[in-house]
């Protein structure tokens, strides 16, 4: 069998029902916002029922947590070891450790870990500037293998204002 090339015509026939077609999109998009409008509204709406239903429990947490600690606090010597297990979880201390520098000393120290070369404790990001890169001249994307492509691409604005339909 020959293989045939399928030809489908446009479904809009003139700039008349382009035109309609434009103004159908704009009436989408004004539902979509008053829909998006309404969306935002009921979320505030139980975002404010929740923290008034939770702000409760939240505080009682709190409460029950520095008693639990308060007694531990003053138990610590009847747990065998560092932590004691209990029916509903567990108590006890960890050892933590968190590095500590001024924030004002964060250059100075990268200063000096970069004198004293030592980089691997030094986080660097590298990335292309595509933007820049495309005021470049041809010969210089060539060099780095880059290229670039354009297309005449579609696109369509709505307009927000009433046409004059005097």
């Amino acid at each position: 069998m020959a293989r045939r090339k399928v030809t489908a015509a446009p479904v809009l026939s003139d700039w008349a029902a382009v035109d309609q077609a434009l103004r159908d999109i704009r009436e989408c998009q004004h539902a979509l916002t008053e829909l998006a409008v309404d969306r935002d509204r009921r979320l505030d709406s139980i975002k404010n029922e929740y923290a008034k239903t939770a702000l409760a429990l939240q505080n009682r947490i709190k409460r029950l947590e520095s008693d639990v600690k308060d007694y531990v606090d003053c138990h610590r010597a009847e747990m065998a070891g560092k932590s004691r297990t209990l029916n509903f979880g567990t108590v006890g201390y960890r050892i933590s450790s968190k590095l500590m520098l001024p924030t004002g000393k964060v250059a100075e120290a990268i200063a000096t870990l970069k004198a004293m070369g030592r980089k691997e404790f030094i986080k660097t990001t590298e990335s292309l500037d595509r933007e820049a890169l495309k005021r470049q001249p041809l010969e210089f994307l060539n060099q780095i293998g880059a290229y670039i492509r354009q297309s005449d691409e579609f696109y369509y604005d709505v307009s927000d204002e009433q046409p004059d339909m005097t």
